[in-house]
């Protein structure tokens, strides 16, 4: 079906009819609502369908974003913020269709970011033949404080809703996307640090069960609290606004600004509640408590030179401050960590051995880790991203979301270089990784022609494909550091 430039873009949803853009070809709706505005007296509590409207509703602008402060200036989302957000916004290809579907879910450490960022444009997927779905959902104190201890049975689940609408948008690609020219029997979820992290709780969330087919996880970070450190963070954040009585209340009825600014030194993190989320991934995974199901899963060989690289903090020459820095951020190393990595090290080799140590611990180990896991039940492949970038004069090399633009074939985008410089070989590696993971979301593998043949993860080889200028695949990269990790983990 060949849709003339400029015409509409019609479908119909549960809720009524959404009309986009054709646009280059392809079909384009934004700011497509998967649920009810969270607002009032909902705030703090679990997604509900979207209400109903009449005749039909243009979709053809994002939506506000998630309310938020941006942790830096790279960060900051363009366009308003309101907690009426969310919305799916979606890129298809202009034939029929059902093709396979792929729900990107934006990182950000469950405190920034949004579905409209121009890295995202799902445009290359949907000429690709893949219909590309990105999502908002709630931040911070909105969508990960812990109000069950205080709120009682109402505000079961609060320290997860912003988990819960994941869920929610997902519920809705499967009830909705064959309109758009999706297969709701080939969904695979994707996402990057934070999103990662979301991805992999909810494989061990019984609400997403069957939700999705397939997974990719880039950068992925496993972290979590109990109900217990959970309360303890929502009664600071009640002691410092002195809300008594009805402290739910004086939250709900709270200007969202105000509650942002309290909730700044606040931890955004999924909770083990009991009801939502019943185990730490790492507990569901030794039980078989989670999703099996095919997965494409990495990190990037700098990940927090993005943090160290850009802070001045980090480039002390006092060798203990930079200890000191690096432990109060990342945690105490271990004495094996101390001897492997610092010893007898200062200066710029200090710096460069710590942003080592911690990509390690924080985000290639647990890598690593899940994909050995995972591949014992279902086909599963690694990957890490070497590509360094030339911004900053070099400070950053392979670091945290660099991959970004090369996943989604956005590097042209402007502003991009600001992150990755102007690598004269990054159209040749966006091709790599870009039709790597189309690959992966249209047939479970993300062999193309133009890598390398990229073996399946096997624990007796851990086959990994590293990109970059030469992408290449090595058996067991960084051995002795994952063999560090995995003698620290037996000791615990």
């Amino acid at each position: 079906m060949h849709m003339p430039e400029g015409t509409e873009a019609r479908a119909a949803t549960d809720a009524g009819v959404v009309v986009g853009s054709a646009v280059a070809g392809l079909r384009v709706w934004r700011g497509i609502p998967y649920a009810r505005p969270p607002l009032g007296p909902d705030r703090f509590r679990p997604p509900a369908p979207p209400r109903p409207w009449a005749g039909s509703r243009r979709a053809d602008q994002f939506g506000p974003v998630a309310p938020q402060v941006a942790t830096h200036p790279l960060l900051a989302e363009e366009g308003p913020q309101s907690e009426d957000c969310l919305t799916v916004n979606i890129w298809a290809p202009a034939a029929a269709g059902p093709h396979p579907v792929l729900v990107w879910i934006h990182g950000g450490a469950l405190v920034t970011g949004s579905g409209r960022r121009a890295t995202y444009d799902g445009t290359s997927f949907a000429a690709h033949g893949v219909v590309l779905v990105t999502l908002n959902y709630r931040l911070g104190p909105l969508g990960f404080l812990y109000l069950d201890a205080v709120g009682g049975a109402a505000f079961e689940g609060s320290g997860n809703v912003g988990l819960l609408d994941q869920v929610a948008a997902l519920e809705w690609v499967q009830r909705n996307i064959a309109a758009f020219g999706g297969d709701p029997d080939r969904v695979t979820v994707a996402g990057e640090s934070a999103g990662a992290l979301s991805i992999a709780t909810l494989m061990a969330m019984p609400a997403a069960r069957g939700l999705f087919h397939q997974a990719i996880l880039e950068s992925f970070i496993p972290v979590h609290r109990d109900r217990d450190q959970a309360a303890r963070d929502t009664e600071e954040l009640l002691g410092q606004l002195h809300l008594a009585g009805d402290p739910v209340g004086g939250l709900q009825r709270l200007p969202v600004q105000d509650l942002l600014a309290a909730y700044q030194r606040g931890v955004a993190w999924p909770t083990v509640d009991g009801a939502t989320l019943l185990a730490p991934l790492w507990e569901a995974v030794a039980s078989g408590r989670i999703a099996t199901v095919p997965m494409l899963i990495g990190s990037n060989r700098d990940e927090i030179r993005l943090w160290g690289g850009l802070d001045p903090q980090w480039h002390t020459e006092d060798a203990s401050a930079l200890l000191a820095l690096f432990e109060r951020t990342w945690g105490p190393l271990s004495p094996e960590e101390r001897a492997r990595y610092v010893a007898g090290k200062a200066g710029p080799d200090l710096f460069d051995a710590l942003m080592h140590a911690g990509t390690v611990r924080a985000f290639q180990f647990p890598a690593q880790r899940l994909a050995a896991a995972a591949s014992r039940q279902a086909p599963t492949w690694a990957y890490r991203f070497d590509w360094p970038s030339t911004a900053f004069d070099g400070r950053l090399k392979a670091s945290h979301a660099m991959e970004l633009p090369f996943v989604f074939n956005t590097w042209e985008v402007p502003g991009t270089e600001l992150l990755t410089g102007a690598g004269a070989d990054r159209p040749k590696l966006a091709r790599q990784m870009h039709q790597a993971w189309v690959a992966f979301a249209t047939r479970g593998d993300p062999n193309t022609p133009e890598l390398p043949p990229w073996p399946a993860y096997e624990e007796e080889r851990r086959s990994t494909m590293l990109f970059g200028s030469k992408s290449r695949v090595v058996e067991d990269p960084d051995a002795p550091d994952r063999e560090l990790q995995e003698q620290l983990l037996r000791r615990r």
